[in-house]
């Protein structure tokens, strides 16, 4: 049985405003409860430690991105190419602060948490869209470690504002161009994919995200059991 999610939102926001104002390590469950105006057992009522809420609301700001990228998906299935995908998904990550922390390990905001409690749901998600953008054509066969090279791409330009500062002044839609343009060029093969492939590729990798946000509002939303 779930706590009332209302109240939990509610908590979670006040988590979050603290945790991209003061860092993770600065903030106090007591601190959350006066912002959220709670009382500091209600807290607990949902999460036993401050490590658990604020895994919690990471999990929260997920399910929010895996919603947008879902979304986008079902209305164009052509959002599933590799291009596309990292390109959207960069710009959702590069306007979340506590998103952006997590993918580059920002441990002054989140603490231990770049630890993430539950990577083995993601990691299940890479092995399926790798399986998928393989089986179906979206991403070059004739390269070595072709996956290894897309991912390391799309995340080192999670990394450019902290290699030189002109390339922080840049906009991130200019840099998810380029990141999408780079993508498109290296690793993807010539020529347009089938769309039933695409169509295919972007109803499983939604329904995974279905899947996965499942699991996460369960585990954010569902209080704590005695003894």
């Amino acid at each position: 049985m779930t706590q009332p999610t209302d109240r939990a939102d509610r908590i979670l926001d006040a988590a979050g405003e603290l945790m991209v104002r003061l860092g993770s390590r600065k903030v106090t469950i007591d601190d959350v409860a006066r912002r959220a105006e709670v009382g500091k057992g209600t807290v607990y009522l949902h999460w036993r430690t401050k490590e658990q809420l604020f895994e919690a609301l990471i999990m929260r700001e997920s399910i929010g991105m895996l919603n947008e990228l879902t979304e986008a998906m079902r209305a164009d299935p052509a959002e599933a190419r590799p291009h596309r995908f990292f390109r959207r998904s960069f710009l959702l990550t590069a306007h979340d602060p506590l998103m952006k922390a997590l993918v580059t390990g920002d441990t002054e905001l989140l603490g231990n948490l770049k630890r993430f409690g539950r990577s083995g749901e993601a990691q299940r998600f890479g092995d399926r869209y790798r399986e998928l953008i393989f089986k179906h054509r979206l991403l070059r066969d004739d390269l070595p470690n072709a996956y290894l090279a897309l991912t390391a791409t799309a995340s080192g330009f999670h990394f450019t504002d902290a290699i030189n500062p002109d390339f922080a002044a840049l906009a991130d839609e200019t840099k998810a161009d380029a990141l999408a343009h780079t993508i498109r060029a290296a690793f993807e093969p010539e020529g347009e994919p089938d769309p039933s492939s695409l169509a295919t590729v972007a109803s499983e990798i939604g329904n995974l995200f279905d899947e996965l946000n499942a699991q996460f509002r369960e585990w954010i939303y569902t209080p704590p059991r005695s003894g």
